[in-house]
């Protein structure tokens, strides 16, 4: 693998373990692993920049008259809505240009903000750029969004903070195993994919961040519990 002339890998961006090794090569770009969590990482130089990479969303054809995508996102809106108090106070990270799972929520009672760096940024905070409305908030939802984070430490520290004690985060993106993470797996074409979690990065999230997970479909949705 090309480290740019260093044998050196750089840490994990989640756990900050520094004994990622190389995993895999295909599309043009390398992957490293992390034994101490299990994420699986694209290095920095690989990354697209932001308008490569809103260019690609801006392709997505996701509407709320869409069956199919509907379909796609009651994966997560109903277990979560199972376990929300009435009234559940929410917010959609990472919703995209059609924040559609922001209605299905909203159908079944629960107030859900949208929030979207490209779509939905919010307003500028006293201290910086735009950023998510401020909680705490009942629940967070994020579809296909956390195989897009850069720093998933940061992200992840930012969610936990935006919840309430007690809170709900339901989170939806392919889990990778021995079998799918292959050079044909459609989820690892994606160029604008840059993180992969198996069960495991899970398990080591809730472990280091105090939550816990009460629920999970095995494959690709599982809600957190912040403690």
């Amino acid at each position: 693998m090309d480290n740019g002339g260093s044998d050196k890998t750089p840490p994990c961006p989640l756990c900050g373990g520094g004994e990622a090794r190389a995993f895999a090569e295909g599309e043009g770009r390398a992957y490293l692993h992390c034994p101490g969590c299990r994420l699986i990482f694209v290095p920095e130089k690989y990354w697209p920049s932001p308008d490569e990479e809103k260019a690609r969303y801006d392709q997505h054809q996701n509407a709320p008259g869409d069956a199919g995508y509907v379909a796609f996102l009651e994966k997560i809106a109903a277990p979560l809505a199972e376990r929300l108090p009435p009234g559940a106070r929410g917010l959609d990270y990472g919703c995209g240009p059609a924040p559609v799972l922001c209605g299905l929520l909203a159908e079944r009672g629960f107030e859900t903000r949208p929030y979207d760096p490209f779509y939905f940024p919010g307003a500028p905070g006293p201290a910086g750029p735009p950023g998510p409305p401020e909680g705490p908030y009942d629940f967070i939802v994020s579809t296909e969004t956390f195989e897009h984070f850069r720093r998933p430490r940061e992200e992840m520290e930012r969610l936990r903070g935006l919840l309430r004690p007690g809170g709900l985060l339901g989170v939806m993106t392919w889990l990778w195993t021995d079998e799918n993470f292959v050079e044909n797996w459609h989820y690892r074409r994606d160029f604008t994919h840059l993180c992969f979690y198996r069960r495991e990065t899970f398990e080591w999230i809730a472990g280091a961040m105090g939550l816990e997970i009460p629920w999970s479909d095995g494959e690709r949705a599982l809600i957190l519990r912040r403690l």
